[in-house]
């Protein structure tokens, strides 16, 4: 009994570590996504909504983001973060879209991912291929970026030459 209680134990403390790396590495992208909002410039610009919605279907990302970014707001308008499917009626509402590793399934199977006034960010390999704009990766142990700035102009949107020089630029 000893035993079983003991391997709970640390198979508990292990798995708390492991998520807790997870809402770490969500948390720096959820700063990431806020600078790349602030950044960014939508046109025309989304003055009519009341709130800047970054969206994923990811629910434990929104979660984290909800909370790293609660407070925070883009041009003047608060961020709200939102759980959306991936449905263009869904997703009318989005100023900027993650989508996870865990979420790159369904957004593969997405037929129009052209989303205008959408800035649409992603983690997975070859995410910019698959109709994303910009995409984390690791190098060195360490969260960067590249983006297309093609693909955000084609979607109504610039990115400030300062964020661009952080990241690595496809296609210019």
């Amino acid at each position: 009994m000893k035993r079983l209680f003991s391997g709970l134990l640390l198979t508990l403390l292990l798995l708390g570590e492991s998520v807790a790396a997870v809402d770490k590495e969500y948390a720096l992208k959820a700063g990431f996504l806020f600078n790349f909002a602030r950044y960014g410039e939508w046109s025309p610009e989304p003055a009519a909504s009341p709130a800047f919605s970054i969206c994923s279907p990811d629910a434990s990302f929104i979660e984290v983001a909800g909370k790293v970014l609660k407070g925070q707001k883009v041009s003047g308008a608060p961020i709200e973060s939102i759980v959306v499917d991936l449905t263009a009626q869904s997703l009318e509402s989005c100023s900027l879209l993650f989508i996870t590793a865990a979420t790159m399934p369904a957004w593969a199977g997405v037929d129009n991912k052209e989303l205008y006034n959408v800035m649409v960010v992603g983690e997975s390999e070859g995410f910019i291929e698959a109709g994303g704009q910009i995409r984390f990766f690791l190098s060195g142990g360490k969260i960067r970026f590249e983006v297309s700035p093609k693909k955000l102009k084609l979607s109504g949107i610039s990115m400030s030459s300062r964020v661009l020089r952080l990241g690595r630029v496809l296609e210019r």
